[in-house]
């Protein structure tokens, strides 16, 4: 059983049980990634002249855009950030402690002289800005991976019982009803009662027959932030602190299996699809 994470009384949630976590979720027809952008940086820094300053400078600037935009994609918030400047995007992570947007506002100034002031940067803050870059993906590549895409739970106004999804494609959280299966358990933990069940096998098929029609949709729009503002900041928390201990459900996710991922549960369907988009052999039974 994995790791059971329980809340107080002003969290929309009761508990979560984490049923699906992933990584890797990125936007389609993006060819691109932030760690090319940065080798193409540190490839530019073998020449010294302006033009290999301003291309690795660029390329650098390039990366963590690029990395800013793929973690807002998988935490589902690119309709909350689609308007919003770099340092308004940098301050949407901050609020959920993914990222301390300091660093990253001084490195956006140089970036606004090279290319409104046409000053070309100098060797020494292009290797800093490079050298930025590289610590930086380092420092956030881990809130990449083992996102909780699914999960288990009660939605405390209703008290409810439900399946949690995010759907980083459709920018919501959803809820779905489930039909209770003979034997479920429930238990109470830190006062809080819980549903005590693996959710998935090891083929990630459901123990559980759940509605495909979701009982609660939660659109990720400023207008709705009160709502999952906390869910999503709660999450990283359980990342950063590694809260979540999953031995039976983890995968990783791409555009390939966008599919799978927005179908829902389909017992049959989702492990052969989901093997074929991964390329990994499904585990004998």
């Amino acid at each position: 059983m994995t790791t059971i994470a329980t809340f107080g009384e002003d969290f929309p949630l009761t508990y979560f049980v984490p049923s699906l976590m992933a990584s890797g979720v990125t936007q389609a027809n993006e060819t691109v990634s932030a760690q090319e952008y940065l080798a193409y940086a540190r490839e530019d820094l073998k020449s010294e002249d302006n033009r290999a300053l301003i291309n690795a400078f660029g390329n650098a600037k390039r990366s963590i855009h690029k990395l800013v935009d793929d973690l807002i994609f998988q935490y589902g918030l690119s309709g909350h950030c689609r308007r919003l400047s770099f340092p308004q995007k940098l301050q949407t992570l901050s609020e959920l402690e993914i990222v301390s947007p300091f660093v990253l506002s001084a490195l956006n100034v140089d970036r606004n002289a090279v290319e409104h002031d046409y000053v070309a940067p100098s060797l020494k803050r292009t290797r800093e800005a490079v050298d930025v870059a590289e610590l930086l993906l380092l420092a956030m590549s881990g809130f990449r991976f083992g996102i909780p895409y699914e999960g288990f739970c009660c939605w405390r106004k209703d008290r409810r019982h439900v399946l949690l999804r995010l759907n980083p494609w459709q920018c919501t959280l959803t809820l779905h009803k489930y039909v209770r299966p003979n034997g479920a358990r429930f238990r109470t933990v830190a006062g809080v009662r819980c549903y005590w069940q693996q959710v998935r096998d090891t083929e990630y098929r459901y123990y559980l027959e759940v509605s495909d029609t979701p009982w609660k949709s939660i659109p990720m729009t400023k207008a709705h932030k009160p709502t999952w503002g906390p869910i999503l900041h709660e999450f990283v928390q359980l990342q950063k602190f590694k809260r979540f201990d999953v031995p039976f459900v983890t995968m990783t996710l791409d555009e390939r299996f966008v599919d799978v991922f927005k179908g829902g549960p389909s017992a049959g369907r989702s492990i052969s699809q989901l093997a074929n988009a991964q390329g990994f052999e499904i585990p004998s039974s």
